[in-house]
């Protein structure tokens, strides 16, 4: 097992303790399901039962991926929420399943704090992540960030990226990202990810049209080992009529295993790293 760095650890112990303290500060009378759908967007967690679906096409290094994904999220009393996530993709020639969960503390005029588990299963690897999700929201400007322990198993003997030449992995996971609304309908975020050990590049770009409910979105990324990977799809969100930022903030954080498909697809293929110099046979 791959031994966190001690900067690892400062954070993901950092994030618990700020978890705990709002959790505990937000303790107290809560209403029930029923009485936070009607209560005040501007302090509940989640504004009411809400929920998204999205359809996706792209490449992940020499690959395609196309498939569908979808969360629910509901609030629990006043303070807290909860959100589950669903993804079926096919790419590599295999099907890929994906799940996750989210419990959270949050208030939309100032940031969520919250516990997030997932993952991605298919023929080639079998992809967990658990950790401190959080957000801190300015004005027309969200910073986020996410840290955790990874499991990677590769079913291939040598994968080249995502298991480091072993079948079973475990690392540490973090992404950081600053999301940007130039108008309340529009969002573009860059982001920074480690896992496998590996460097990525993000970048996020969702438009709510006026129709109401209907985003279009695009993704593109770049990393170690030749990665690279850009996707675009459109996204349909259930719920109360509201502005794109107002959904990020009051609804549904991001799909956990949406964020890290295209990652899990090019560590479960090996990426597209330089194959290995051919031994030197000549006498």
């Amino acid at each position: 097992m791959k031994i966190p760095t001690n900067t690892s650890l400062k954070g993901f112990s950092l994030a618990v303790s700020l978890l705990a303290l709002a959790l505990n500060a937000s303790a107290g009378t809560a209403p029930t399901i029923q009485e936070c759908a009607t209560c005040s967007i501007t302090d509940a967690a989640v504004s009411a039962v809400n929920g998204k679906l999205d359809f996706h096409y792209g490449s992940v290094n020499d690959t395609y991926t196309r498939g569908v994904g979808g969360a629910l999220s509901l609030p629990v009393g006043k303070s807290f929420g909860v959100q589950i996530d669903g993804l079926y993709a096919r790419a590599a020639e295999s099907d890929i399943y994906g799940y996750g969960a989210h419990f959270f503390t949050r208030r939309p005029s100032k940031g969520l704090l919250g516990l997030a588990a997932g993952g991605l299963n298919s023929t080639d690897f079998t992809d967990f992540v658990v950790g401190v999700e959080g957000e801190y929201y300015l004005d027309k400007i969200t910073l986020g960030a996410f840290v955790g322990y990874n499991h990677f198993d590769n079913h291939f003997p040598q994968p080249l990226l995502g298991g480091r030449l072993a079948n079973e992995t475990n690392f540490v996971a973090a992404r950081v990202y600053a999301a940007i609304y130039p108008i309340d309908d529009l969002v573009i975020r860059i982001g920074y990810e480690n896992r496998f050990e590996r460097n990525f590049y993000t970048a996020h770009l969702e438009y709510q049209t006026p129709v109401a409910g209907l985003a279009l979105f695009a993704d593109g990324a770049l990393g170690d080992n030749s990665f690279y990977s850009l996707v675009g799809g459109v996204r349909y969100y259930f719920g109360a009529k509201k502005s794109l930022k107002a959904r990020h903030r009051q609804d549904d954080p991001e799909s956990l295993p949406g964020a890290n498909l295209p990652t899990s697809i090019a560590g479960g293929q090996g990426g597209s790293a330089p194959a290995a110099a051919p031994a030197n046979n000549e006498t």
